[in-house]
């Protein structure tokens, strides 16, 4: 019973994701950055042609904020992708 536990841990610490360190982070933050800005300036580009249009509803700040956080919601999983993804180059070895 001793030795099927102790492989049972050994698995389940295996499948755990180790967390991301500061330098993981730096390595990372440019393609957030990317890709935050491929979601925001069309969204962006589109508000302000729209306003600009006669479409007075996107003259309104919190129908701009609203906009905002639903593309947010929505492009969730392709904005920080990377971060999900991320496997570092020399995993930690289990004790």
């Amino acid at each position: 019973m001793g030795k099927k536990r102790r492989e049972e841990k050994l698995k389940r610490k295996g499948q755990q994701r180790t967390p991301l360190s500061g330098r993981d982070m730096l390595r990372i933050f440019p393609s957030l950055l990317l890709r935050a800005f491929i979601v925001v300036m069309p969204l962006t580009l589109l508000m302000t042609f729209l306003g600009a249009s006669g479409v007075t509803l996107f003259n309104n700040f919190w129908v701009q904020m609203g906009t905002y956080l639903a593309a947010y919601i929505v492009f969730n999983k392709f904005i920080f992708g990377p971060v999900r993804n991320y496997r570092p180059a020399n995993p930690p070895k289990a004790k």
